[in-house]
């Protein structure tokens, strides 16, 4: 790094460090700005209390999946409220962001500029933004377990760049039940952690390495968790019941087909492929040598997402691990080759962030016009519902979906009340204002929000 950009850099890090907390303001308004959605009625209905979240989460194992972290933080933030999960969701965004930071860097301290550009990354290329990071069911099932699959490898990424790292005895025990929580997070996410750790003791096996007592509790503890979500009773009940809502049976060559297109269209796939480009020059041109923990990220997204094979469906969010593992898996290597800016980038650092932020702030925009259009729409819903059940009529009708056009809103590709007051959702959004039913009219928005 020359002498004029080292000037420079704390300058940077300045505006940077202010960026990043402008944006982490920023996601706990949208926290603030996105109603509940969807499951999130569903997960509301009968948690009163503590004792519930417990029962709910033991029914759900044997009549929905394995999932017990989600199931837990989705039943516990339903009887918390959504106003301290907002807090919450952001302090686990924050944690999540300084963690990528630490798969990319190997560095724990906190680096203003990674974290800008990782929160940008992730604000443009995940394809489903607001369901996996503000939706509450749809950040508990992947943001929150993502957190605890980036934790849970740190050890492993730190034992492997120093050979003398290890835990004490405390933590080692401990760390069995921080594997217990990685591995019954969500299916494709475990399959992927389960490869990297495959490729992982390959590795230390082939080099005759030492295994610490850390690594073998941490395993032991996700194989655990990952065979209690992989083998709960719920799997085949909600298989059956996606079946019965028209989900096909695909055949395994659809299946493949199915997920390779969607893995084609995903960043990921792009990603990866330029990651092998890199480290084919870095070992073969530049004669330099590959931190292997580059090709276990590459691995486990690979894994990631044609895990979904064994899936009856493979929405857009399911591939969150996906863009994630590879988008560390590309940082990762693009910081070994060592790529050095061209001096006209170098010159004009501030003029390029400046110009990077105003694109970023039209985007930020144009979403927030659809976020505030959905939150008075959503608020008007409630005064009309409360207004009806003064009167005692009980059987409500009102205007639906709700117009996203936006994929950093939540309520983006999710299932909004529909014209049939007796199918999924509109049942139990009915249950949980109180009421008999509530379906649909088609009617105009006439709200500027929505023009």
């Amino acid at each position: 790094m020359d002498k004029n950009l080292e000037k420079k850099m704390p300058s940077m890090t300045r505006w940077c460090r202010l960026c990043s907390l402008v944006f982490v303001l920023l996601f706990f308004i949208l926290n603030v700005l996105t109603p509940l959605t969807a499951d999130d009625y569903t997960y509301s209905l009968g948690i009163n209390s503590f004792h519930d979240v417990v029962e709910s989460t033991y029914n759900l194992y044997f009549s929905w999946g394995g999932r017990l972290v989600t199931h837990f933080t989705e039943s516990f933030w339903s009887f918390a409220g959504k106003d301290i999960f907002n807090i919450a969701n952001t302090a686990v965004y924050c944690l999540f962001v300084l963690l990528v930071q630490f798969h990319l860097m190997g560095k724990i301290k906190f680096n203003p500029i990674m974290f800008l550009m990782i929160s940008i990354f992730l604000w443009l290329f995940v394809p489903v933004w607001g369901q996996n990071f503000l939706w509450l069911v749809g950040s508990c099932t992947y943001l929150w377990t993502t957190t605890l699959i980036l934790l849970f490898i740190v050890p492993f990424r730190k034992k492997y760049d120093d050979a003398n790292y290890k835990l004490n005895l405390l933590l080692s025990v401990l760390f069995f039940f921080l594997g217990l929580l990685a591995g019954c997070g969500t299916e494709n996410a475990g399959a992927a952690v389960l490869f990297l750790l495959i490729a992982y003791f390959t590795v230390k096996v082939v080099n005759r390495n030492k295994i610490a007592l850390f690594e073998i509790l941490g395993t032991l503890g996700f194989l655990v968790g990952f065979f209690t979500l992989v083998l709960a009773p719920g799997n085949y009940a909600r298989q059956g019941l996606l079946n019965h809502w028209g989900s096909e049976s695909f055949m395994a060559l659809k299946r493949l087909v199915g997920v390779t297109l969607i893995f084609g269209k995903d960043l990921g796939f792009i990603l990866i492929a330029i990651c092998a480009i890199l480290a084919f020059d870095l070992v073969c041109n530049k004669k330099q040598k590959l931190n292997k923990f580059s090709c276990f990220y590459m691995l486990a997204a690979v894994v990631g997402a044609y895990s979904m094979l064994l899936s009856p469906s493979f929405p857009p969010r399911s591939f969150f691990i996906v863009t994630v593992f590879s988008g560390i898996a590309f940082g990762h290597i693009l910081l070994q080759t060592e790529v050095k800016l061209p001096e006209m980038i170098k010159r004009n650092m501030k003029a390029i962030l400046v110009c990077g932020l105003i694109a970023l702030s039209f985007s930020v925009l144009n979403s927030s016009r659809n976020f505030i259009g959905v939150y008075l729409e959503w608020n008007n819903r409630i005064k009309y519902i409360e207004a009806e059940k003064a009167k005692n009529n009980f059987d409500i009708e009102l205007r639906a979906p709700i117009p996203v056009w936006d994929k950093h809103v939540a309520m983006y590709g999710l299932r909004d009340i529909s014209h049939n007051k007796d199918e999924w959702p509109n049942t139990d959004i009915a249950k949980y204002f109180g009421l008999s039913s509530i379906k649909k009219i088609d009617d105009e928005w006439e709200t500027m929000w929505f023009k």
